[in-house]
């Protein structure tokens, strides 16, 4: 991962527009919805009426809920589609809009990365119902550990705003906690990525639950205190301790 190491943004690839360029993600959307519908209809014609296809899996890896033919098809492209119309009206309705268009890879990746891997389990959801034998909730441990070291990449490259990254009380008042504390978030990010992708197909699935659950803890909690810590120090907060000295 590469990281900016100090406490100033590198604006190279920025422009003078307020606004996110939506492009990018509107046309990925296309594609991967087109995508997903066309396996959708290859599903609905290969796929017998009376199937019982999976849905759920424990912690164990064993499949506790199984959903009809039309439930297991409409299911994931539906959600797909919400992911989408709520990702392209965000940039629209929320504020901060110049530090959201500095943040437009970030933004960016994260909405393709979530679809990308929608896609993919959607596939493998509609092989396995036509008799493959795809491990699916490996393969969606695997996917969630490359899409947080994709994030994990871009995260140090972000501005403040109210969609993209750590949104803490104290990262929003201050350049500084938003600085240091993505570049933290950054590195634990793709830590926790890479531990997954190491992982998810030599460990057992119920051994895999407790390093998801503490990768998820740590890489949540600990870049909130270290944004509360680094915002205490900084004299050009609002309401810092070292502003009020």
């Amino acid at each position: 991962m590469t990281a900016n190491t100090s406490d100033t943004y590198d604006t190279s690839d920025t422009s003078g527009d307020k606004r996110i360029d939506l492009r990018p993600g509107l046309i990925g959307s296309a594609v991967a919805l087109l995508v997903s519908a066309g396996l959708s209809v290859w599903g609905w014609s290969t796929i017998p009426d009376g199937a019982r296809i999976p849905m759920h899996w424990n912690g164990a890896g064993e499949v506790d809920r199984y959903g009809s033919k039309t439930e297991a098809l409409l299911t994931l492209p539906l959600v797909m589609a919400g992911i989408c119309v709520l990702m392209a009206v965000l940039p629209l309705v929320l504020p901060r809009q110049k530090g959201l268009a500095g943040s437009a890879r970030a933004y960016t990746a994260a909405w393709l990365g979530v679809l990308v891997l929608m896609t993919g389990l959607h596939a493998a959801e509609i092989i396995n119902a036509t008799g493959g034998g795809i491990p699916t909730p490996r393969i969606a441990i695997a996917g969630v550990g490359l899409l947080l070291v994709v994030l994990g990449n871009y995260l140090p490259k972000t501005r403040a705003n109210w969609v993209v990254g750590v949104r803490t009380p104290w990262t929003l008042q201050s350049e500084r906690s938003w600085r240091r504390t993505h570049r933290l978030a950054g590195w634990l990010f793709v830590g926790f990525g890479l531990l997954l992708l190491a992982f998810a197909f030599l460990l057992p699935l119920s051994a895999l639950v407790p390093v998801i659950i503490t990768g998820a803890v740590l890489s949540g909690v600990v870049p909130a205190a270290y944004s509360w810590w680094t915002w205490r120090g900084d004299p050009d907060a609002e309401d810092s301790p070292a502003a009020r000295r």
